[in-house]
């Protein structure tokens, strides 16, 4: 078996990890109804609660279950079509990185005012939100740096020396 250790075969190792690092926090946000049935979460009360009691409706488990999908298609179209150089699986990802990771993962975190890093950088080291944020972070460049990566090979195509189809046309014909 021979390894490959071009820009794409990196790249898609890089996806790899950083989607499958965020599979357990998805599945624990899909877990997270933390009632017995399901038309137990809503955003307005049921005929047998009282008007002055809150209730708060569940956002993470639909997007923990819509997160676990954008999850397995970035996997399918990483090791389908991504490694072996089709043009259009860079677009897809670049849409994952921008449109999904960016807005879910990390976008709320900026949100939060951020103290300064002497004061949670000794954090890091235990569970909490600036590992959390650390984390987040740290999947995400981990994400760009794989779309950045191969993006010269993608957008201006990898001819042959032989004249034979290049980068361009490897996803047509397969």
């Amino acid at each position: 078996m021979k390894i490959r250790r071009d820009a794409l075969a990196i790249s898609s190792i890089l996806f790899t990890l950083a989607l499958l690092w965020l599979v357990p926090p998805m599945l624990e946000n899909a877990r997270a109804t933390y009632q017995s049935r399901l038309r137990d979460i809503s955003s307005t009360p049921e005929a047998g609660i009282a008007q002055d009691q809150v209730v708060i409706p569940n956002y993470d488990a639909p997007t923990g279950f819509a997160s676990l999908a954008v999850i397995g298609i970035g996997l399918i179209v990483t090791w389908a079509g991504y490694i072996r150089g089709v043009r259009w699986t860079w677009f897809v990802m670049f849409v994952i990185v921008w449109m999904w990771a960016f807005p879910v993962l990390l976008l709320p975190e900026l949100q939060v005012p951020i103290a300064p890093i002497k004061e949670w950088l000794p954090e890091v080291r235990e569970s909490g939100q600036a590992r959390n944020f650390v984390e987040l972070v740290l999947i995400f460049l981990l994400m760009v740096l794989a779309l950045i990566l191969p993006a010269k090979a993608f957008i201006l195509g990898r001819g042959t020396s032989q004249g034979g189809p290049g980068l361009a046309d490897r996803g047509a014909s397969q």
